[in-house]
């Protein structure tokens, strides 16, 4: 991997959980409004399949996240490392303090993130289609 990393990935590693997170609940929602708000028989989705699918690949996404966050963090934890490079220049776009620190971030919101994902992945597909309470 080049050093320093891209804007872009840096920030994948600090959103990807809670993007997936918020896409794997959108989904899910959708699915369940048009499995319960059909107007007739015919429009049958299969909503426990899908959230399981989606899940899953909701948890990939966060995962990878994860472990980018984790791999930044190794790398840019050191701080000889971290003046040395400042000193010499080469902490430009972007500052390997910032990366360090969103790494810190990345890490902590990817684990709620997956967590999240996980109990709904549980959850959701144990849960009754369409009951009123």
């Amino acid at each position: 991997m080049k050093w320093p990393p891209s804007n872009a990935r840096v920030w994948f590693a600090v959103a990807g959980g809670p993007t997936a997170w918020a896409v794997q609940f959108a989904i899910n929602l959708t699915f369940t409004f048009a499995r319960c708000n059909a107007p007739s028989r015919r429009f049958i989705v299969p909503v426990h399949t899908i959230e399981i699918a989606v899940s899953v690949v909701a948890f990939v996404i966060g995962l990878i996240a994860m472990l980018i966050s984790g791999w930044l963090f190794l790398v840019t934890n050191d701080i000889d490392h971290v003046a040395q490079a400042e000193m010499r220049g080469l902490g430009s776009a972007p500052p390997t303090g910032r990366i360090n620190f969103l790494a810190m971030v990345g890490l902590t919101v990817n684990f709620l993130s997956l967590a999240i994902i996980v109990m709904t992945a549980i959850g959701a597909p144990l849960l009754p289609v369409c009951q009123q309470s």
